[in-house]
């Protein structure tokens, strides 16, 4: 029966991984003896829809497993709690990752390994400490966001589709780039740029300077999806329509700051990157500003050029699964 196998899908969600596989055969057991009991003869969907919501929502019967006592921060908030802090780990190492590298590289500071890592290991208990204390008040004052709905109806579980699962890693990886480059534009944006002359002075990119308000955006709106994508598990239409949303807006800031650079080395008859190269003789010595903005403006167009097509595959998946959805609820008997 369908309505079991998306049952189950959805508990299997919530559950650990030990004893998952046994958790999950006893459940299926359990609600197959229940739906052939009830019905005379073969079961029907409505019976099993009736068997569910005597069970409870999938959330409440995968915490039954899970007894309250046994944590400090209960099933229901234990996978947020999860993801938040491996996200504010993440952060916090590369948050002093980076810190480094302008200190050493940027401020002319020298490196000092064990304050380095003093600071590092009093900062990550710190982080993890405060993740903690905010969960466990959480648990304390009850709180259970998503966890009960007054009207639960089985036909409402997600269907079961391959291949619609997130992956977390990536996602993650994302965040924490994503966080470490808005830390950079928010308090070191004069930090942007490259090195010029023979004397390693720094410059400072005057088009990112001039659309950082695009780029702050930008990035706020991927570590916001993507939080939301942790939160939610799956894909859903929803969630696909939001990441073309994100990614038009990306292809739009992209393409403003890649034409921002043309601009600039227009200003300067330096259109090409071919031509800029052949001038490097003459550059030794004096500026190679040309060069260092040829470089961002290559690296925004390849950005450019992957973004749109992912959106462009995503638009395509996105219209195919609408087709194919609408093609099945053709097929659906009527009357």
């Amino acid at each position: 029966m369908k309505l079991i196998d998306r049952y189950i899908q959805e508990v299997k969600r919530h559950l650990p991984r030990k004893n998952r596989q046994d958790i999950l055969a006893e459940l299926r057991s359990a609600l197959v003896d229940a739906v052939e009991d009830r019905a005379a003869g073969e079961p029907t969907e409505d019976q099993a829809a009736e068997v569910l919501k005597e069970f409870g929502p999938p959330r409440e019967v995968a915490a039954s497993y899970q007894p309250e006592t046994q944590y400090l921060i209960g099933p229901a908030l234990f996978p947020l709690f999860k993801m938040v802090a491996l996200i504010a780990l993440a952060a916090v190492v590369g948050a002093q990752l980076l810190a480094w590298v302008v200190a050493i590289f940027l401020a002319g500071e020298s490196f000092a390994p064990w304050d380095a890592l003093a600071g590092l290991l009093s900062s990550i208990p710190m982080t993890l400490g405060w993740v903690v204390v905010v969960f466990y008040l959480l648990q304390r004052a009850e709180v259970q966001p998503d966890l009960k709905s007054e009207d639960w109806n089985p036909y409402e579980l997600p269907e079961v589709q391959a291949g619609e699962e997130i992956k977390r890693g990536e996602l993650i990886t994302g965040i924490v780039f994503s966080v470490l480059l808005l830390v950079l534009f928010t308090f070191f944006p004069e930090k942007v740029g490259f090195l010029t002359t023979e004397d390693w002075v720094f410059y400072t990119n005057p088009v990112i300077l001039r659309y950082l308000g695009w780029i702050t955006a930008s990035l706020v709106a991927g570590i916001t999806l993507n939080i939301y994508l942790l939160w939610q598990g799956r894909w859903t239409p929803l969630t696909r329509v939001l990441k073309i949303a994100v990614n038009i807006f990306n292809i739009a800031v992209l393409a403003v700051l890649y034409q921002g650079h043309v601009a600039w080395l227009a200003e300067r008859d330096a259109v090409g990157f071919l031509s800029t190269v052949e001038r490097i003789p003459e550059m030794v010595g004096g500026s190679w500003q040309e060069l260092g903005m040829q470089a961002f403006r290559m690296g925004l167009g390849i950005a450019l050029l992957v973004t749109v097509i992912e959106t462009v595959i995503l638009v395509v998946r996105r219209v195919m699964i609408s087709l194919n959805n609408g093609e099945e609820r053709g097929q659906l008997p009527t009357g």
